[in-house]
């Protein structure tokens, strides 16, 4: 029998190649649609697999077939068939590697225009694109060197640990509002991108058929042993150690406790309870007697102020005991705060301390997470129902901010005549939801509300419940100026005697697409302990660089090194050096690693922070003087840079050199702590002349709109025509890096070419 009649035969043969070609159109079929990605790379790939190992179910069955034949025939097998099919499977594994080689080839061209993208993306901040980004590339191209830099350069490390075992953990980036899933305790070393001054992310856990919400950049270990002590109906606030501030007040780092509070407002139905019990006839719920300035008030006689219209025992807007028609889910308003605690004891909880408060309002840290304005309903006409949940905050919590001001246990000063209230009600202004607000006691006002809370242990949070609130009132628009001469004694107060700048630059290095340098030279007062810094340009400049001296924010106070300064400063100021532009950033004095003086950055009257202030800015000037003194910088576009501290310091150091041509600052305001009068910067924002750019959130919850950010813009003696005063609604004091180099550059552009 000729070979082509024996192949003909094999049945084989017949199976292998009717497989295979019909396969091989599936293929031809598949790939463009795994090119266009309609069909995902990985499932194309599962199917050439599962063709791959259906392969030897034609060749068996094929084989037995032709063995019959030949038993039947009395012949041996051809080896003619085997080369055969040898042969065909030979061309179709050809030409699946043609498939892959030509789909691989394509892969890296479009990875080569992906990280082009990343690259060009990360040196503009974007962050989460880039760890988004490479975290999908990774997954087809795990062994990338490139890729896998850039997602380490755009995230970081975190554990998750529970005291309970097998927790389930989700988490969300940024403003994502969907919950991804990440397994269950513990979680180690789990990258998450770095993408301030946004919340980078936020973590939910699934604890006996309860979720808790953690505030933002939360990691570590997380106790859930007792978390079935606390009502159904109170959102779980998971305990932490953090910066708590409210405009004009620094309160430092502050450790809480595990804590429930109460997912709505205390209700008009739900305090009825209280005064239908008698709860106003027993002394038992009450805080009396107490003294105030100097004053005792007993329950027999002060229990006779809280009536209603009609002098019966009640909130101050009811009618004999009773509250309006339809007003059950509305919050009980007109209540005292010595009402808002007699309650709290009724139903068994306590009164929120202004700690509590603040966590639970999401404005703890620097970087303060307000809730959405729009959906709350402040500056309207009217109250709306304490499970309304259009002003809900990231833990659950409504209306924590409008529909009433809440009570909290906190007196401000030793006196208590005043105790704090937080929040705003639905008649006060948007921005007045994170300021600080005190009333007295006895204070029945129509937007007085409250709501409640528990603790684990009660013992361990007295002390913040009775914490005095030392809160400085000050109205810096009515303050008297000095006169000039007394102002020329106080600025001459940073001046020092001219002397050789010895200057000293390590040698010149590249750090991407950078150039640095780090400068020393002594310091322009007595001391050991040199000035130094570092300089920032693109190596696509290397001479006539516009020269931009920065001030750093309130992490330089904390932190005990620099070697942060670099980093921080290509990421945030990427667009000012492939402009041009070169950043010069002096370790200023009590700052990084230089001798610590400095524990805070709000100003105070004492000697101390007088001295250094004064200190820190003959730094400045100093510092300008290298400026001057280097041929690669044209001190002619002498510009100023800050956020947040570096906004606030602006106010003296702008007023102190006039070398400075143009300033840009963010997120700040005048401090209304005082100081000694000799480093006021009311006195020194007066005498401020060059043009200026100030970008602030309405919502800062560290410098308040009123009484910090009108006073500053208002004082400013620039001219009205060179200065620009930016406030956005709904922002609080992280303020958007696109914001940022939108209005900067445009700025830089009008002044300082």
């Amino acid at each position: 029998m000729s070979f082509i009649e024996e192949v003909k035969q094999s049945k084989a043969f017949k199976l292998i190649a009717s497989y295979l070609g019909i396969c091989f159109v599936i293929l031809q079929v598949l790939d463009p649609l795994a090119e266009r990605g309609i069909i995902e790379e990985s499932l194309f790939r599962i199917i050439i697999y599962l063709i791959i190992a259906g392969i030897p179910i034609p060749l068996v069955v094929g084989f037995f077939s032709d063995r019959e034949r030949v038993k039947l025939l009395n012949k041996k097998p051809n080896l003619n068939v085997i080369i055969s099919i040898f042969a065909i499977f030979a061309v179709f594994y050809l030409s699946i590697k043609n498939i892959e080689l030509r789909q691989s080839s394509e892969r890296l061209t479009s990875l080569d225009d992906e990280l082009e993208e990343i690259i060009e993306k990360f040196d503009k901040g974007d962050n989460r694109f880039v760890f988004d980004k490479t975290k999908e590339l990774l997954k087809k191209f795990p062994e990338n060197k490139i890729l896998k830099l850039y997602n380490e350069k755009s995230s970081y490390t975190i554990d998750i640990l529970t005291d309970v075992a097998n927790v389930p953990v989700w988490i969300k980036y940024g403003k994502d509002t969907i919950w991804n899933d990440i397994g269950n305790t513990p979680i180690k070393n789990l990258r998450v991108p770095s993408i301030l001054p946004f919340n980078d992310y936020q973590l939910k856990f699934d604890v006996s058929n309860r979720s808790i919400i953690t505030m933002p950049n939360m990691s570590g270990e997380f106790n859930f042993e007792h978390i079935n002590k606390f009502p159904s109906n109170h959102v779980i606030i998971p305990g932490t150690e953090n910066i708590m501030i409210l405009p004009g007040i620094d309160f430092g780092s502050i450790a809480i406790e595990m804590f429930s509070i109460s997912k709505t407002e205390v209700s008009n139905k739900e305090f009825q309870a209280f005064v239908n019990d008698g709860g106003y006839e027993n002394s038992d719920f009450w805080d009396f007697p107490i003294e105030i300035n100097g004053v005792e008030y007993t329950y027999k006689e002060t229990i006779k102020k809280f009536v209603d219209k009609h002098e019966q025992f009640g909130p101050s807007n009811w009618s004999y005991g009773q509250f309006g028609d339809n007003g059950e889910n509305l919050p009980v308003t007109g209540v005292s705060w010595f009402e808002a605690r007699a309650y709290s004891r009724y139903a068994g909880f306590k009164l929120p301390n202004l700690f509590q408060w603040i966590y639970a309002a999401g404005l703890a840290g620097f970087i303060s997470e307000i809730p959405d304005m729009s959906k709350s309903n402040l500056k309207s006409s009217s109250l709306c129902f304490v499970d309304d949940s259009r002003g809900e905050n990231y833990f659950g919590i409504k209306n924590i901010a409008g529909n009433v001001r809440e009570w909290v246990t906190n007196p401000q000063g030793k006196s208590k005549t005043k105790f704090s209230i937080l929040g705003g009600s639905y008649f006060d202004n948007e921005y007045s939801f994170n300021d600080y607000h005190s009333i007295s006691p006895f204070d029945r006002s129509i937007g007085n509300g409250f709501r409640v809370v528990q603790s684990l242990n009660e013992g361990s949070l007295d002390t913040l419940d009775n914490f005095i609130i030392n809160y400085a009132e000050r109205d810096i628009l009515k303050e008297k100026d000095v006169s000039d001469d007394v102002f020329n004694l106080y600025k001459k107060q940073f001046n020092y005697d001219q002397y050789e700048l010895d200057i000293k630059v390590d040698s010149i290095f590249d750090v991407e697409n950078y150039i640095t340098y780090r400068f020393e030279t002594s310091a322009p007062y007595d001391s050991d302990e040199p000035l130094h810094g570092y300089v920032l340009f693109s190596n696509k400049y290397q001479n006539n660089l516009k020269p931009i001296i920065h001030f750093p924010n309130a992490w330089a106070i904390f932190s005990d090194s620099d070697d942060w300064i670099i980093s921080d400063v290509i990421k945030e100021y990427n667009y000012l050096l492939m402009e041009g532009y070169a950043i010069i950033c002096p370790v200023y004095y009590s700052t990084c690693n230089r001798k610590k003086i400095l524990k805070t950055w709000w100003a105070n009257e004492s000697d101390e922070y007088r001295d250094t202030m004064i200190k820190i800015g003959k730094d400045f000037k100093r510092s300008i003087d290298f400026i001057e003194s280097r041929s690669e910088f044209d001190i002619n576009y002498l510009s100023y840079i800050g956020y947040s501290w570096g906004s606030v310091m602006s106010n003296i150091l702008l007023a102190i050199d006039d070398r400075v041509k143009s300033a840009f600052i963010c997120a700040g305001g005048l401090q209304v702590q005082k100081s000694k009068p000799e480093v006021d910067p009311a006195f020194y924002t007066r005498r401020i002349t060059m043009p200026i750019m100030h970008i602030t959130g309405k919502q800062d919850g560290i410098f308040d709109y009123e009484n910090s950010q009108i006073p500053m813009q208002k004082l400013l003696g620039t001219p009205i025509k060179d200065q620009e005063m930016i406030v956005l609604e709904g922002v609080g004091h992280a303020i958007s890096k696109d914001i940022r180099i939108k209005n900067h550059l445009r700025w830089l552009k009008k002044h300082n070419n």
